[in-house]
């Protein structure tokens, strides 16, 4: 275990504990060990160690939701890979699951461990066809719901077998009574999964609009994303970092309901940063554009509105 040498007694009799328990498969007692090593001591190691140990207890749950933290750490040798992939078959995250291959380069491996995915999605169906049948429904009709129902019928639809949840997202998204959160998540989850084929979608115009998902970088990896992040760093990361990381989500979430046309928005990147910070300090804001300023009302009064509800 590296940094042993700065540690307390405490945590190293713990730590060679976890290891003993690892030694002699004992997966259950070494999880609730290595949970509480984890708490004090935050690294891959442990957390490898942590997710290995809930992995072969059987909790696959809550070894995901760990192995989450690290994420591109698992992402690096193709056992561990493996090792998360399985986790989401586990339970039954078949969008997750198939969204973490498509993280794998080589194609090979990814087209392996998709058919892997497939094959589990398979085995679901035959023992859960009505609760499939079910989630189905709720998702393809999920503007009938409130938003809190919403957010549960949606991750309830990250349950069914792929090409279902293609299915019903292509219908949501030029639903006019689906809400642009609930669509611009689904634009996102499309393309995490790599849908090739042509899109159709319905904007914050309420127009409909024809897209490639695969020709578009993700939003995080876009320069307008990376620009905000640089002014918003630069203008409170040493001033105020508890307002940048606040702001940084908010941000983060009016880009995502402008996405895929955030450049035809936001044409002032660094205008935008002054204006959320304005609006967060209290103060009159005279630098953004009057169009820039149209759109980010609108994507703010529906952040707000979600995070409310």
């Amino acid at each position: 275990m590296t940094q042993e040498n700065q540690l307390s007694p405490k945590l190293k009799s713990m730590i060679d504990r976890a290891h003993t328990e690892m030694k002699q498969e004992n997966w259950h007692d070494a999880a609730e060990t290595l949970t509480e090593v984890y708490d004090s001591l935050s690294t891959f190691e442990v957390n490898y160690r942590l997710v290995t140990a809930l992995f072969m207890d059987e909790q696959y749950q809550l070894a995901s939701s760990y192995a989450d933290d690290f994420l591109l750490n698992y992402l690096e040798e193709e056992s561990n890979f493996r090792m998360i992939v399985a986790l989401a078959i586990q339970n039954q995250s078949f969008v997750y699951a198939q969204q973490l291959a498509m993280l794998w380069d080589d194609l090979d491996i990814q087209q392996k461990v998709s058919q892997e995915i497939r094959d589990a999605e398979v085995k679901a169906v035959e023992t859960m066809a009505t609760t499939f049948q079910t989630i189905s429904r709720q998702f393809y009709h999920l503007s009938d719901y409130s938003i809190i129902e919403q957010r549960d019928r949606y991750e309830s639809a990250r349950h069914l077998p792929v090409s279902q949840f293609i299915i019903g997202a292509k219908y949501l998204l030029v639903d006019p009574y689906a809400t642009p959160i609930i669509r611009a998540t689904l634009l996102e989850d499309l393309q995490k999964l790599r849908v090739s084929e042509n899109i159709e979608y319905r904007w914050l115009d309420d127009e409909l609009y024809t897209i490639k998902l695969s020709e578009l970088p993700l939003l995080t990896n876009s320069k307008i994303f990376e620009d905000i992040a640089d002014f918003l760093d630069e203008k409170l990361g040493n001033d105020d970092p508890i307002a940048m990381d606040m702001l940084a989500q908010q941000v983060r979430f009016e880009l995502t309901l402008l996405y895929p046309r955030v450049e035809e928005v936001v044409l002032d990147p660094e205008g935008w940063v002054e204006a959320s910070i304005d609006r967060y300090y209290e103060h009159q804001n005279t630098t953004e554009t009057v169009t820039q300023k149209k759109w980010h009302e609108k994507v703010r009064i529906l952040t707000q509105n979600f995070f409310e509800n």
